[in-house]
């Protein structure tokens, strides 16, 4: 069989599988990763053991193609030719700024690639402006592998991250990295407002809505946020008129308001739009109050639905923490584990460019969001070794190793053709049923599930 023959093979069996390691073979070719290294690592030197050798074990274990470093090491063993224990000093010693570039970088790449998908796709969250959604997250806490805190109960944080998502791409497209697992997003807001640019929209929850943050963005950067409104970053600001009932919204009642506030004798005066929800949040808010500063052509309505789309980087952690390996609990150093987020950072981006692909491909933009992350990437796990031994590397760079980024794009597209949509559809559950009030746990209140079904027979 010619590896032209093995290729189709691959693209009607595992199509999601394909087109990963189409993209893949454009994003982490050995030359490209290397050189990302030299160009941002300070005091790290590359070495015997290369950054490339290093990001091509990583990325099996955030695809979880292998369970974790060390089983991945072993199938690259050959060609590393250094123990194990080199691998995790690499690891321990990655730079925190060569992790951001990975993912700022190889996002800008696949940003282009999603321009250049031939088909339709999601209308943009709001017309004419770029947007971006901000929201912090803390590692979870990792075996005592450091020395100091094997006597320790405390679990041991390796760091905090604030991804920034591209809502209209579904591209996590940066990441703000603290190796201080204890860091809060207001002691990272001077990194966020160094990428804010004229014109933004930013959006995010009420960690992020601080007087300073918001005059930055307004007043310095000429951009526009939409945060919602904390009660502790913003306790002194004053109603500039009475609030206007607007009308009904997805899930409560619409009104607006404009306010003030000063911050070193600066003054701006944001809307402040409040939804009155319809059902209280699970801690129990029956409003939610948001503030911005865009201009009143973007009405309420379109503030409070921007607003919600910040869910959508809720739903980027929750794909990184379960379908993705994005947390490995035995890399206890933080540079380490960073790293690690941001590998997985770089798959998620990779699996969402799929996703919109197979909407292109099948003319339903909607499609997309359809498509099960778990299930796409059940596809690349469960078939990748099969795929890499059948087809070579070599041998798939003697056919997919020249592509531009607009013949990458097409490819995706053709391979997106092939798919059963059925396959990878998301399973939509019903909503949840409040949960039934539980016997402590003690002693004495355990049960074996074998004597249930004795017990129910007996009660009929």
């Amino acid at each position: 069989m010619t590896v032209d023959e093995l290729l189709d093979r691959f693209k009607n069996e595992c199509p999601v599988a394909m087109g990963t390691r189409l993209v893949l073979n454009h994003l982490l070719s050995d030359e490209r990763i290397d050189t990302l290294f030299a160009t941002h690592a300070g005091s790290q030197r590359c070495g015997e053991l290369l950054f490339s050798s290093v990001a091509d074990i990583m990325a099996c274990v955030a695809l979880n193609i292998k369970p974790s470093v060390n089983a991945a090491y072993k199938k690259h063993k050959e060609k590393l030719k250094v123990s194990v224990t080199s691998v995790y000093n690499k690891l321990q010693g990655i730079e925190t700024q060569v992790s951001r570039a990975l993912v700022s970088e190889t996002a800008a790449e696949l940003s282009q690639l999603w321009d250049h998908l031939e088909g339709p796709k999601p209308p943009p969250v709001l017309s004419g402006y770029k947007t971006r959604i901000i929201d912090g997250n803390h590692l979870a806490g990792t075996e005592h592998r450091i020395k100091e805190l094997r006597t320790l109960g405390a679990a041991a944080l390796p760091g905090t991250t604030i991804p920034i998502l591209d809502p209209d791409k579904k591209l996590l497209v940066d990441v703000i990295l603290s190796r201080d697992g204890h860091a809060n997003e207001a002691t990272l807001h001077p990194e966020i407002l160094e990428l804010v640019e004229k014109g933004d929209v930013w959006i995010g929850d009420r960690h992020f809505a601080s007087q300073k943050m918001m005059t930055t963005i307004a007043l310095d950067k000429k951009a526009f946020f939409v945060f919602r409104h904390s009660k502790g970053l913003l306790p002194n600001w004053e109603s500039l008129g009475e609030r206007r009932k607007i009308g009904r919204c997805d899930g409560g009642t619409l009104y607006e308001q404009t306010i003030a506030f000063t911050y070193q004798g600066l003054t701006i005066c944001p809307r402040r739009v409040t939804i009155e929800l319809d059902t209280p949040t699970r801690k129990g808010d029956t409003a939610v109050h948001v503030l911005t500063n865009l201009p009143q052509r973007v009405s309420a309505k379109n503030v409070a639905n921007a607003y919600r789309k910040r869910w959508n980087i809720e739903t980027a952690f929750q794909h990184l923490a379960t379908t993705l390996n994005s947390e490995i609990n035995t890399l206890g150093y933080p540079q380490a584990a960073l790293f690690s987020f941001c590998m997985s950072m770089m798959m998620y981006n990779l699996i969402s460019v799929m996703k919109t692909s197979i909407g292109c491909a099948a003319g339903d933009a909607d499609l997309a969001d359809e498509v099960s992350s778990y299930y796409a990437a059940n596809d690349v796990s469960e078939s990748w070794k099969g795929f890499m031994t059948a087809v070579t590397e070599k041998e798939f760079d003697s056919v997919y190793g020249k592509l531009t980024l607009r013949q990458l794009a097409k490819e995706l597209v053709d391979v997106a053709r092939k798919l059963d949509f059925s396959q990878y559809r998301k399973s939509h559950r019903g909503p949840k049923k409040p949960p039934p009030k539980r016997k402590s746990g003690n002693r004495g209140n355990h049960e074996s599930t074998a004597r249930i079904p004795d017990q129910r027979a007996t009660e009929c």
